[in-house]
């Protein structure tokens, strides 16, 4: 198909080549092959079939299309635009606005937040308790024994042979670039000792404290919990009321 616009110069001018599609009566797109300029023209225009324009395949028909319709980078891919015959022009879609559909934030209940409130500070009790614990043996030094859940097996074990007098029980430091070494009966005793009251202060510790979560009313006090802080006294159990006494008399810190 060729058109020619109605404001070209001359009769005899050549008519441009062109696919014309008509949408609805009141628009018309124009392809324009992709070699040929793309030159917005509103002047209306007329359709033949040929390039000699002998044969006039639309009359009247689209003398009247003479306003933009729609010219941008969507007509663009096909080297053409749209025209109107009423004025119109075209409008692109309203998007929705993303925050009219977003999914409100949850908000989670007094319940939930106490229990993630619990389950850091379970995190927070074993990774203090597996780091382990200073100990000062029989000749004054110190050493720091790690307490892993194997470690703290081994050492029950080992307990059982202070128990019977044996000397020179093999155990190591937290110290990887230190051998295994013998430790006298005494100085296991002590070692097993500090162990297991490490152990029993934090095991403690972390109940009544999850007893105290779980008695707050207001998710702001639950947040401001944190592993290490004073319980309440009248949350704090008979045997951590003890141990803190003993701690305090003996001037020791079981959360070293």
């Amino acid at each position: 198909m060729y058109i020619k616009f109605n404001d070209s110069d001359s009769e005899r001018e050549s008519p441009v080549q062109c696919t014309v599609i008509p949408q609805g009566g009141t628009i018309v797109t124009l392809r324009f092959p992709t070699n040929t300029e793309l030159v917005v023209n509103t002047s209306g225009f007329t359709l033949y079939l040929d390039a000699e324009m002998l044969q006039d395949i639309g009359g009247d028909s689209y003398t009247g299309f003479t306003t933009i319709y729609r010219n941008d980078n969507e007509t663009a891919r096909y080297n053409g635009y749209q025209l109107s015959n009423d004025g119109s022009v075209y409008t692109a879609p309203q998007l929705p606005d993303p925050e009219e559909f977003a999914p409100e934030p949850y908000v989670p209940t007094l319940e939930e937040v106490q229990e993630q409130k619990i389950t850091e500070m379970n995190l927070m009790q074993q990774s203090v308790i597996q780091s382990g614990v200073q100990v000062t043996l029989f000749d004054g030094t110190q050493e720091h024994f790690t307490l892993s859940e194997q470690d703290q097996t081994s050492l029950m074990g080992l307990q059982t042979q202070v128990v019977q007098g044996v000397d020179n029980i093999p155990w190591h430091t937290s110290d990887q670039t230190q051998p295994c070494r013998y430790y006298s009966n005494a100085d296991m005793a002590l070692i097993v000792t500090a162990a297991m009251q490490y152990v029993t202060y934090h095991v403690t510790y972390y109940r009544d404290l999850r007893i105290y979560i779980r008695s707050l009313d207001n998710k702001d006090e639950v947040n401001t919990v944190y592993y290490g802080m004073e319980i309440p006294p009248e949350y704090q159990s008979e045997p951590l009321r003890d141990m803190l006494s003993a701690m305090a008399a003996g001037g020791t810190d079981a959360e070293d």
